[in-house]
């Protein structure tokens, strides 16, 4: 059973890669990325878990790590006192600090991230602007939606004197859509398994295909309100341009892979239609990532009951 649910998830984790998902309606697409991102960082928690609980329990864990500190590092342990444990103690925190340390830091990164953007925001803003936005005193091109809490739609002087009614139309419409749509709980949580799954190979690529359709479902938001993809696609590139101020600290309306979607948008593919088989992809890979989650605790109670049926035969180093 275990090896069939291993072959599922690592399929899983793979079909994305394989599929030609640029074709694809954004909010499946997205689903079907942001999926296989918690599905990775799921697998790690899991190692995590085997090798804190499952591993010291084997005959291969006690017999390389039976060693004392007493005995690997004499003049060490002499002076702090760790005579009485084994090695193997301190390599099983290992793994729990790893994971410690990349959640404590992606929530300060998250939360000084937060703070840069909202004190820009009131630093530089000069008023309101149309669609119910904020304009900051910008010279550079920017177009985007700031906050977590309480998001706003931002524009900047330069992108008021850059872009005609049309593109500012569009533009301002498409940072709507990214707050209409949420799309920043799911880049927090896109971020926090980014942090535990970082180790596993393409993780940053999963990440980046998942923005890349976010921007995707906010063009499409934004056309189907009946705006031009012309004035949208245009709008995109002159925000493309790379800023002179430090106006990096947010995510602008270019938001990455602006050469795919542009050709998207001119293309006439901007907004396609739902395909049934993505969709149940996409819902059978949420089905899966749910049940993972729901069994991460037992399988973590399980390992504590393991460890402590196995520790009357642990051989403990003497004192």
């Amino acid at each position: 059973m275990s090896v069939l649910v291993a072959l599922l998830v690592g399929t899983a984790i793979a079909v994305p890669h394989l599929l030609p998902l640029e074709r694809a309606h954004p909010a499946t697409a997205a689903v079907i990325w942001l999926s296989a991102v918690c599905l990775r960082a799921l697998v790690a928690l899991f190692v995590v878990v085997f090798f804190v609980f499952y591993v010291p329990t084997t005959a291969l864990f006690a017999m390389v790590t039976h060693w004392c500190w007493h005995t690997a590092v004499p003049l060490l342990t002499s002076h702090l006192g760790f005579s009485g444990h084994s090695v193997g103690d301190v390599a099983l925190l290992a793994p729990l600090l790893a994971i410690a340390v990349s959640l404590v830091s992606v929530s300060v990164g998250l939360w000084r991230a937060t703070r840069a953007v909202s004190a820009w925001v009131r630093r530089t803003a000069i008023g309101p602007g149309p669609q119910e936005s904020v304009i900051v005193g910008e010279h550079d091109i920017v177009v985007a939606a700031a906050g977590l809490r309480r998001p706003r739609v931002i524009v900047s002087a330069g992108a008021l004197t850059s872009f005609d009614d049309e593109e500012l139309a569009a533009s301002l419409a498409h940072e709507r859509g990214h707050i209409v749509r949420r799309h920043r709980f799911v880049l927090v949580v896109a971020e926090v398994s980014r942090s535990l799954a970082r180790l596993l190979p393409g993780t940053r690529r999963a990440v980046a295909e998942l923005i890349f359709h976010l921007e995707r479902d906010a063009d499409c938001w934004a056309l189907d309100r009946k705006h031009d993809p012309m004035a949208l696609a245009s709008a995109i590139c002159k925000a493309a341009q790379p800023p002179d101020g430090a106006s990096g600290a947010i995510l602008t309306l270019s938001g990455g892979a602006v050469t795919r979607r542009v050709r998207q948008l001119l293309d006439g593919t901007g907004s396609p239609g739902r395909r049934a088989r993505l969709d149940v992809l996409a819902a059978s890979m949420v089905v899966l990532v749910v049940g993972l989650s729901a069994a991460l605790p037992s399988a973590t109670l399980a390992g504590i009951a393991v460890t402590e049926q196995s520790s009357n035969t642990i051989r403990h180093c003497p004192n």
